[in-house]
């Protein structure tokens, strides 16, 4: 009876998405992007480490780390991004990014210039040697490196994203263009000042100590050499003793897989303490004109963040998603209500670009 009324819902949602045609919702995969029967099944996933039994553990011991003082490590960053890159993928692409889109921009335009500004601000030139500094599934590392010819080397602590980013890059006949390794951009393997410049897209945000990451690519970049930042941190409107606030940036935090989230004030100091010579700074958040809000594609309506959960339900139901996969669509469904929150109250940012220069 109750697998008949799982399947029943499953129906239910596939006929919802065709009449209101929801293209970010699919069942089966899209050209190389996975639907929800891709979802923590076969090759794509044949890389991602547990570092649990399962997914359902993950999701507990992820939430034990969030909630217990002190706990969010980086072990806390590679289980969010074991359980999330599906997710992540499945709805918004291969660049794991909010972007400054003007009203007539569709999404793939908005995220290509998002990602091109860094390389016109970086200067890049054709044979720049290029670090990625949290490169996801690399989708920034292949744009950056189309726009500016230079040669980008992405570096994420998750084996599944290095994988996955592997496999776009070869499919889109880029290999020595850019390339991939597992590793944390707090401990660089590279030598010092041997690096032309460096970017890092909404990932720096995930350090326990922002001064560990400004200070490693400090030390692996050329003098002169230039960094750009876009970081997740408090907005203009933002007030610490506004108890909304506090609430949203929790939110964040959790559905995220973020350490608590900081201001433009601690970035600035990081940035002095590790070196740089901030040479500029914009939170393009703040540009209303013919914009769309960055959050835009996350305010959606209740029907359309209920379908992928009922989907998600029938799934693990019917045993074609392990368990956990609730939980986990869960935890995300947390962080869009809490950036769309944020978003509207302006008291969080995603995208305060900073460019700063070794001196």
């Amino acid at each position: 009876m109750f697998g008949k009324l799982s399947l029943l819902v499953l129906a239910s949602a596939v006929g919802y998405a065709w009449v209101f045609g929801l293209e970010s919702w699919r069942i089966f995969p899209k050209n190389d992007v996975p639907g929800m029967i891709n979802m923590f099944h076969g090759g794509q996933s044949d890389a991602r480490k547990l570092d649990r039994e399962s997914l359902a553990a993950e999701i507990r011991d992820y939430d034990r780390k969030q909630t217990t003082e002190g706990a969010r490590d980086i072990e806390m960053v590679n289980q969010y991004y074991n359980m999330a890159t599906d997710f992540y993928e499945y709805g918004w692409g291969q660049s794991f990014h909010f972007a400054h889109t003007m009203k007539d921009e569709g999404h793939d335009e908005s995220i290509a210039r998002h990602e091109d500004r860094l390389a016109d601000a970086l200067g890049l030139k054709p044979g720049d040697k290029v670090i990625d500094c949290g490169c996801g599934v690399g989708g920034p590392a292949r744009q950056i490196a189309r726009h500016s010819g230079a040669h980008v080397t992405g570096i994420t602590l998750n084996a599944y994203q290095v994988a996955r980013a592997k496999h776009h890059t070869e499919k889109q006949g880029m290999l020595g263009k850019v390339e991939f390794e597992q590793g944390d951009f707090t401990k660089l393997r590279f030598a010092d000042e041997s690096i032309d410049a460096a970017y890092a897209i909404e990932a720096t945000c995930h350090a326990p100590d922002l001064l560990d990451p400004y200070r490693e690519v400090h030390r692996v970049l050329k003098k002169g050499g230039k960094f750009a930042t876009y970081e997740w941190i408090t907005a203009a409107d933002y007030n610490p003793e506004n108890k909304e606030h506090r609430e949203i940036l929790t939110e964040i935090e959790y559905g995220n897989g973020l350490p608590p989230i900081r201001t433009p004030e601690d970035v600035r100091r990081v940035a002095k303490e590790a070196g740089f010579k901030i040479i500029y700074e914009e939170d393009l958040a703040q540009d209303k004109k013919g914009t769309r809000p960055w959050y835009h594609r996350l305010d959606m309506s209740w029907w359309e963040y209920q379908l992928t959960h009922f989907t998600c339900f029938t799934m693990e139901t019917l045993g074609l998603a392990p368990e956990g996969t609730v939980s986990i669509h869960g935890m995300l469904l947390r962080a869009a209500e809490g950036l769309v929150r944020g978003g509207k109250t302006n008291s969080f940012t995603p995208m305060h670009l900073f460019v700063m220069e070794k001196i």
